[in-house]
């Protein structure tokens, strides 16, 4: 089951070494070689090509509408944490914008993957 409103302060991260030597070899080869699993549905792709990322996941489940928790995480967030959002309920508001984006980078945040939710974007169709 989840927990919501949890908030995890000591969390176990990766060797960094480790992270980086994973993260060249990417993805779909770490995936099968840890028995397939934890591969992210195939419409998750890098905001632009060549880009990568390897570092420990912060999680974060979020309640439809709310980001509270993403304000949360970033005080977790330690130089090279990977951001990883999940929604319990589809909702097309967006959860991350400047703040929060300035508050990640400042913190060492390699980066944020919004679970199949956009960050604030004016053209964003919720229809």
């Amino acid at each position: 089951m989840y927990e919501l409103g949890v908030v995890y302060r000591n969390i176990r991260r990766a060797d960094a070494a480790v992270a980086a030597k994973l993260g060249a070899l990417g993805s779909a080869t770490v995936h099968e070689a840890m028995g397939r699993v934890g591969l992210m549905k195939p419409p998750m792709r890098p905001i632009y090509a060549g880009a990568q990322a390897s570092g420990t996941a912060v999680t974060v489940l979020l309640q439809p509408g709310d980001n509270w928790m993403l304000h949360v995480a970033a005080e977790q967030i330690r130089p090279g944490d990977i951001v990883v959002a999940a929604v319990t309920a589809d909702c097309c508001d967006g959860y991350f914008g400047d703040l929060l984006a300035t508050s990640f980078k400042a913190r060492g945040a390699q980066g944020w993957e919004p679970g199949g939710q956009e960050g604030n974007h004016q053209e964003q169709d919720c229809d």
